[in-house]
């Protein structure tokens, strides 16, 4: 197959994802799949599908051009490259596809490049954004930091992310924030930390991670630690939108590609899976700002609208998420944190995340046309 058309037929099958993959007038999502699939590993990337699979299924569609061997063997390289999917189960690792962030892109942190990261960089901030914000079910999900939950109410244990690492059975790892990075490589430092090493995995996730040299072993208590740190450093933690999370984000509003995509939209708290809201207590608030340098959405305003930053802060509702950043260091205590009217319960896992997604974007009649062609072996 020529490039041109291989690319272009990886880019739909990967625009049929649970979060899609979808064309641009400048082509930009093409040169990212150049810089990151060689042509062999695009054809073999077509036979994947977005349920995982035994490397025989995947076989079964390209024989006789390449042995099972040959098949396993470019899966697991494809893996360690972080293009495809694996997952353990069974005994026998499954491949799939992966959907571009968050995905494949994180994945190339030991690739990346400063062309590759201003071309993701805009497809992010681009044709990608619409993809991934959505107003229904999200593939993350924010959650307050540490110690910020003063409710009378009972809160649910996923909203807690300490009690649910305190919980977790592990492995735990960390590895550094393709977004700090891919903005170092260009020259442009993060205007809210110097951290880097605080990209959170939890379980399979990072155990694989770990596998293909991806991530770095830590113990519960590190991973306690740098959750604090986040908190420190004034950034929003972001988990994998499910009660029990694979992955959890510390980002900030000046790097994140999440963060600050969704800051482009006039009211961005609705495209965010958020349980809770910031409110002030105008008779406590002291007007000294801390709040304000601490919020990575620009929630926080000045009650006049002078914008002068000497007056008494209220809460744009339009853009809050709930992250507590503004919370848990506010020196008079006017700030609280309140829970939304309807609480957002997430799905139990990534499988049923994944499906969730998949169920929004394809309706009950398409979800029957997927499980009819995974019934038959086919791929989609």
């Amino acid at each position: 197959m020529e490039p041109d058309a291989l690319y272009r037929q990886l880019q739909r099958h990967l625009d049929r994802m649970p979060v899609g993959f979808p064309a641009t007038e400048s082509g930009v999502e093409i040169r990212i799949l150049r810089q990151i699939f060689t042509p062999e590993e695009a054809e073999l990337a077509l036979q994947a599908s977005a349920i995982p699979e035994p490397a025989a299924t995947i076989h079964r569609r390209v024989k006789p051009a390449m042995t099972l061997a040959e098949v396993t063997n470019r899966l697991e390289q494809m893996a360690a490259k972080g293009l495809i999917m694996r997952i353990q189960e069974k005994g026998e690792p499954l491949y799939g596809k992966l959907i571009f962030a968050i995905g494949f892109y994180e994945r190339q942190l030991k690739r990346l490049t400063p062309e590759l990261e201003r071309d993701c960089r805009e497809y992010l901030l681009g044709a990608f954004r619409q993809a991934f914000h959505s107003k229904k079910t999200t593939q993350m999900r924010i959650v307050p930091v540490n110690k910020t939950i003063a409710i009378e109410r009972n809160v649910a244990t996923y909203a807690g992310l300490r009690t649910y690492v305190e919980s977790c059975g592990g492995p735990f790892a960390t590895m550094t924030c393709i977004c700090r990075h891919g903005r170092e490589l260009l020259g442009e430092k993060c205007r809210q930390t110097s951290l880097l090493e605080n990209c959170l995995t939890l379980g399979m996730a990072a155990r694989e991670m770990v596998r293909v040299g991806q991530a770095r072993s830590i113990t519960r208590e590190e991973m306690l630690d740098l959750l604090d740190a986040a908190d420190k450093e004034g950034l929003v933690l972001q988990p994998e939108n499910t009660k029990n999370p694979l992955f959890v984000c510390c980002c900030c509003g000046c790097c994140c590609g999440v963060l600050t995509s969704a800051k482009r939209f006039p009211a961005p708290a609705e495209y965010f899976s958020a349980n809770f809201h910031a409110e002030v207590d105008a008779d406590l608030c002291d007007a000294c700002g801390v709040c304000q340098s601490r919020c990575q959405m620009d929630a926080l305003v000045d009650a006049d609208g002078d914008g002068n930053g000497d007056a008494k802060m209220r809460v744009d509702r339009a853009r809050c998420i709930g992250c507590g950043l503004c919370v848990s260091t506010c020196p008079s205590g006017a700030l609280r944190l309140l829970e939304n009217p309807q609480r957002k319960v997430p799905p139990d896992d990534t499988r049923a995340l994944y499906m969730q997604l998949l169920q929004e974007r394809y309706g009950p009649l398409g979800m029957a046309k997927l499980a009819g062609r995974k019934l038959l072996g086919l791929k989609f």
